[in-house]
């Protein structure tokens, strides 16, 4: 009988984290573009800073959310073997996010045999939201032209807690930057 009372309480937890889990998971949708012209595996140094030209959202673009997109990007990059270099970077990672005001329409026909006797069926509704959008620009130093983009957007419930905050926005960075090619092996030997 203890046996069964253990095994149905984990099973009980496991339920719980994996709702929880799945409640706190954002909806966005990732994807990128790039210059195929150019090498993306050739560098090896980078630095970040924000959008030069852009309206900033009073939310996202915070100061504190741009620490933190900053924070987030240079992370990301360490972890793919970029080294940062504020003087003399091969490349510049520039961030922006902002928020658009969107409207999705729904309508639902109900619609039977009998409908043309009655009247229509046809119910319309419309949902407003807000629609966030991180951005990164990758730019090549010695040309200032744009060889990489990726971007995710979509509903993004704020966290409530700073921790949640910081891992939401360094998990987002990650997904955008997942399909950025990884620095080359001898990455650390230049000086």
């Amino acid at each position: 009988m203890k046996n069964i009372m253990k095994l149905m309480k984990s099973a009980g937890v496991s339920v719980v984290a994996g709702v929880l889990i799945m409640a706190c998971s954002q909806a966005l949708q990732v994807s990128y573009d790039y210059d195929s012209s150019v090498n993306l595996k050739q560098f090896k140094t980078f630095k970040v800073e924000s959008e030069h030209n852009m309206e900033t959202d009073p939310l996202l673009g915070s100061e504190l959310n741009r620490r933190r997109l900053g924070d987030a990007v240079v992370e990301v990059m360490e972890s793919k073997g970029y080294k940062m270099d504020k003087q003399n970077p091969e490349i510049i990672v520039r961030f922006m996010t902002d928020v658009k005001d969107r409207q999705q329409v729904r309508s639902n026909n109900s619609y039977s045999p009998y409908m043309w006797w009655y009247g229509g069926g046809n119910n319309i509704s419309t949902y407003n939201y807000q629609e966030s959008r991180f951005i990164l620009n990758i730019y090549q130093k010695n040309s200032d032209r744009m060889i990489w983009q990726g971007w995710a957007s979509g509903k993004v419930k704020a966290p409530t807690k700073k921790d949640d905050r910081e891992s939401m926005v360094k998990n987002t960075m990650s997904d955008i930057l997942r399909t950025f090619p990884e620095a080359t092996l001898d990455t650390y030997s230049r000086k």
